[in-house]
């Protein structure tokens, strides 16, 4: 019979194996609401265990707290299919995450404010990761990448999105603060291991894992984790790099229609229709606007001339090993109940080893011919899309980037509690982490030869990847050759630093007590970027493997050329080479060929799993020399990821007060706490900042000899200093035995980016077009906030809750635009002679020097003040009523919501905020069994500032992405009744295939699209 324990075991296990079999469990749960038992009912108790104790702790925490604060507990973060800390907080009511190109989540967003604006700590101290983020971003603001920590050696995540004066300033958004393990969190002798195969879509087996021992004793405790994994990744996708429009000609455009009114403008149809442009086309035809509108029927010349097609439209590849390893390490002293010390250490190591390849149908700085194009608008006056066409004249670009970055992390941070009597109470606690990164990347980029009939079909998809069909094979090794063609060899280094100390006394109870304390903290952040690409370039396809100094007439770009033989024509002499600047550099101004001529080209691609040609990378290395090169590369000021190199130290001290307590109102408990905060900051802000050698300058009006001598760059220092009072005051009233009332008010800061601080120049681009300059004058953000909430709760785990809140935000930066002459940059040390040969290539094609335009960028505060305003919704119910009804045991539900609307009377504006965001989780826990589905949404947002690529009502914007993931634990002890058995665990993320997707300006202009896939995790867990 099935009420047998044998029956009950083997109906647990064919649900099991059904489970493990088909990967996707259905959990329906009708809600329904019954009344609380009232305080004398008798009631068996319901003993909860696993997941739904977690959630009875978060609940009890929530309960207690003064302020608005949600917490997850370790049954909680260890149980979910998360492979990082930043996916855990994103089951928290107002959290958003950035994710990578994998679909893994890396930075945490508060209530609409950008990651940017939440402080993270590390056990209520400072820290600071080195690590530029997600997949190709610069990550040099104040966010913390999460991806960094893995959640099974932490046992406590605490969101705080109001504040007290006690809490670390930093965050206007709010604070987040991971607790990891230490031995009493779990008295006695323990030892939990976990292990993990991973299988991602597309990708290879991969694995993690982890273990932790602890052992307490009477008064001692240590605690050791480890915790790993290598995952196989392959991520297909598309980027484009923005859109443009042409830069008609007078004679393109007609003198009266004008020309290019929306911006851009950042490829040129040539005035005549050049030898070998294809489509059919008669070289030495005029191309003017006659031209245009035959060979585009349908279209107008204001459609063709504001029409959007990618800047580089390009299907991507992203494959290889994203490892990391974390150990923690933590010893407790209790000597007695009023004493408590620790010591916590922490280590971490992530290396992230991919191949990352491309290939670039080439329009900015083009020459692409249109031929029966179409448009989404027939009024393109304010600009419009290209729908499809055909272009001839066009050519591609490979860009082959092996990409390895390495991260890691050193932390210890020693404090501990004395109660020194029943009513005064000293905590003192000191912190030191250190971080470095290096990200190296180079890039190996052969082209498509112009001139040979290539023309590509276009034609966009509104909702993904666009069609781009290349007349010419592009996955045919012969096909490539060096002319216009580049490598490239940067590199980036980061060092981070923090140190600091705290120390509070309370004097006082529980009923009435006041606190002051007291905190320093030193944080430094250095960022160094390595640039050996014109020498490598000239080594392995400029012709010059020996030495060769850039100059004005050098030729752009790789040449290919095969013999050696004399200096090209143009090449200046150096007749003073070994003296002066160039002191003690020996060699030969020789032209000797290159270590990879055009002939031989072929040699080093084969056809790739992308469908394009890819690199024998291993080959090219040893044949260009690419390790001598690269272990001498010089420091410059340009990187890999776009950052700017510099340092900046920050010394912040602060004092506070604050008066806790609860009193009697009206019959229930109301608890308080008010305080002030007084924070002092000191900046020091260096960089590098690079003026002419006046070695250089004209003699009697002759123009330099070649730019003999380069730049001199100097590192130049700035100081700021600035201080203020930060209030901060929250009630919890207790309404009735199941309600709570909470009301907050604060002004909170947060300092301004650190990356938009450093002087000096930095180009976003190859093509030299878009320039962004440093302002150390930039003042902190500051936030005046407003939180009102009331909490319902059901029994056991259960809550039902509703916030509202408001953020004015005062301070706010705005990324400033201008488009300027090239020469304006001269003042910073920027001239055409600085440029390397793929930034002069871009620049001469815009007209040269003289004529060539920049967007210069620049963020300032602007004097608006911005406002967020927000409701937040929760609810988690166990529906154990149906258990007396239809016999089903262990259902629940966990749901939540967030609405947030910005405005201001200004430019001011919130980039990245959600509008609609919710999470909602159906679990089932009994008898062994644990099963969740969790469904996340965010709506899509901007993300960007306008003035994209030069279109000044150009945006980014990112799409509603939604995941829904399965999890499930089975303890086989339980089911079959065995003793010390192990629990299988098995998760997949991202159930229903899902994509992330952003846009430029308008919703079918697809800018990036990546296609993470599924991942199946299964798993042993056992703990002794």
């Amino acid at each position: 019979m099935w009420n047998t324990a044998f029956g009950a075991r083997l109906r647990r296990a064919a649900l099991l194996s059904a489970t493990m079999l088909s990967g996707l469990i259905a959990v329906e749960a009708h809600a329904q609401t019954t009344p609380a038992p009232a305080a004398d009912d008798t009631v068996d108790a319901i003993v909860v265990t696993g997941y739904r104790k977690s959630l009875a702790q978060s609940t009890v925490a929530k309960r207690e707290s003064t302020g608005f604060a949600d917490a997850i507990f370790a049954e909680d973060i260890g149980k979910f299919p998360d492979s990082n800390i930043a996916e855990s907080f994103n089951r928290i009511p107002g959290i958003t995450i950035t994710r990578d190109i994998t679909g893994e989540g890396a930075n945490v967003a508060i209530r609409g404010l950008g990651s940017n604006f939440t402080n993270v700590t590390l056990n209520g101290a400072s820290i600071a990761v080195a690590s530029s983020g997600v997949t190709d971003a610069q990550g040099t603001d104040r966010s913390v990448d999460l991806s960094f920590f893995p959640t099974d050696l932490f046992t406590k995540l605490t969101v705080n999105k109001s504040y007290s004066a006690s809490l670390l300033e930093g965050g206007a958004a709010g604070n987040i603060d991971m607790r990891s393990a230490r031995p009493f969190d779990r008295p006695g002798q323990s030892l939990t291991m976990n292990v993990q195969g991973v299988k991602a879509d597309g990708a290879g087996v991969g694995g993690k894992g982890s273990l932790i021992a602890s052992k307490t004793w009477d008064t001692f405790g240590v605690l050791f984790g480890i915790s790993g994994q290598r995952l196989k990744t392959d991520t297909r996708g598309y980027e484009t790099i923005g859109y443009t429009n042409p830069n008609l000609s007078a004679a393109q455009c007609g003198a009266t229609s004008g020309c290019n009114p929306t911006g851009g403008g950042n490829w040129t149809i040539p005035g005549t229709v050049p030898v070998g442009a294809g489509g059919g086309l008669v070289a030495g035809t005029v191309i003017d606007r006659a031209f245009l509108l035959a060979n585009n029927p349908g279209a107008t010349i204001q459609q063709i001339d504001n029409g959007l097609l990618p800047r580089i439209g390009r299907p991507s590849a992203s494959y290889g090993n994203r490892d990391r390893i974390n150990l923690v390490g933590s010893l407790e002293w209790r000597p007695n109940d009023n004493v408590n010390f620790y010591v916590d250490g922490m280590y971490g190591y992530k290396k992230t080893d991919l191949v990352r390849e491309d290939i670039m149908w080439i329009v900015r700085n083009g020459a692409v011919i249109p031929l029966n194009t179409k448009y989404d608008k027939a009024d393109c006056s304010a600009g419009c899309t290209v729908t499809s066409g055909a272009y001839a004249n066009s050519n591609f670009f490979l860009e082959f980037r092996p990409y390895l970055e390495k991260t890691e992390l050193w932390g210890i941070n020693p404090g501990g509690e004395w109660r020194i009597n029943d009513t005064l109470k000293f905590e003192a606690q000191a912190n030191y982490t250190k971080s470095n990164f290096h990200r190296e990347s180079p890039t190996f980029g052969p082209v498509t030869a112009l001139g040979v009939g290539t023309t590509v079909e276009y034609t966009a998809n509104p909702t993904g990847i666009p069609t781009i069909k290349s007349s010419v094979d592009l996955n045919n090794p012969a096909n490539f050759i060096w002319t216009g063609g580049r490598v490239n060899m940067q590199d980036e280094k980061r060092w981070y630093e923090t140190k600091g100390a705290r120390a509070a006394l309370t004097w006082g109870d529980e009923a009435l007590n006041l606190k002051v304390g007291a905190n320093y903290d030193d944080i430094s952040r250095t960022i160094r970027g390595y640039d050996n690409s014109q020498a490598w370039q000239n080594a392995t396809c400029g012709n010059n493997p020996s030495i060769f100094l850039p100059s004005p007439n050098s030729q752009p770009g790789c040449q290919g050329l095969n013999q050696p033989g004399a200096a090209p024509a143009g090449y200046p002499t150096y007749p003073g080479y070994g003296t002066g600047f160039t002191a003690g550099q020996t060699g030969t101004l020789t032209y000797g060929g290159s270590l990879i001529p055009t002939a031989g080209l072929s040699g080093y691609l084969k056809p790739g799993p992308a469908g394009f040609v890819t690199v024998d990378w291993d080959k090219v290395k040893q044949a260009t020399k690419y390790d001598q090169f690269h272990d001498n590369t010089p420091e410059s000021g340009g990187s890999n990821t776009g950052a700017s190199g510099g340092y900046i130290n920050e010394k912040n001290s602060a004092a506070y007060t604050e008066l806790n307590g609860v009193t009697q109102v009206l019959d229930s408990d109301l608890r308080f706490n008010v305080g002030v905060r007084y924070v002092r900051t000191k900046q020091t802000i260096g960089g590098r900042v690079s003026v002419a050698d006046p070695r250089n300058a004209p003699a009697s009006g002759a123009l330099p000899d070649g730019a003999r001598y380069p730049n001199i760059t100097n590192f130049v220092y700035t100081e700021n200093t600035y201080s203020k009072w930060l209030p901060a005051a929250s009630i919890a009233y207790d309404v009735g035995e199941r309600a709570v009332a909470r009301a907050a008010v604060s002004e909170t800061m947060t300092r301004p980016d650190p990356s938009a601080q450093l002087p000096g120049v930095s180009f976003g681009a190859p093509s030299a077009d878009q320039a962004t300059i440093g302002n150390s004058a930039l003042e902190p953000y500051f936030s005046k906030n407003i939180d009102l909430g009331f909490e319902f709760y059901t029994g056991q785990e259960g809550v039902v809750a509703v916030n509202a809140f408001r953020k004015s935000i005062t301070g706010f930066t705005q990324n400033q635009v201008t488009t300027q002459p090239f020469s304006f940059l001269a003042q910073y040390g920027i001239t055409y002679d600085t440029l390397n040969d793929t930034q002069k290539t871009a620049v001469n094609s815009r007209g040269g020097p003289t004529q060539a335009q920049v967007q210069v960028q620049s963020q300032i505060n602007v004097p608006n003040k911005l406002t967020i305003n927000g409701l937040e919704f929760q609810w988690v119910q166990p529906l154990d009523f149906l258990t007396s009804r239809f016999g089903v045991e262990g259902l629940g539900v966990n749901a939540n919501a967030t609405i947030v609307d910005q405005t201001s009377n200004g430019p001011a504006t919130a980039l990245g905020v959600a509008k609609y965001t919710y999470n909602l989780t159906g679990y089932y826990e009994h008898n062994g069994i644990s099963l969740r589905v969790s469904h996340v949404y965010r709506k899509g947002s901007q993300v960007s500032g306008l003035n994209q690529n030069g279109i000044a009502a150009a945006a980014l914007f990112s799409d509603d992405y939604k995941q829904t993931d399965f999890s499930s634990t089975y303890d086989l002890g339980k089911i079959f009744g065995l003793n010390n058995a192990p629990q299988v665990t098995f998760n997949v993320t991202n159930l229903t295939n899902e994509s992330l997707r952003s846009y430029f300006q308008y919703d079918n202009a697809t800018f990036t699209y990546y296609k993470p896939g599924r991942t199946y995790v299964l798993g042993l867990r056992m703990s002794f």
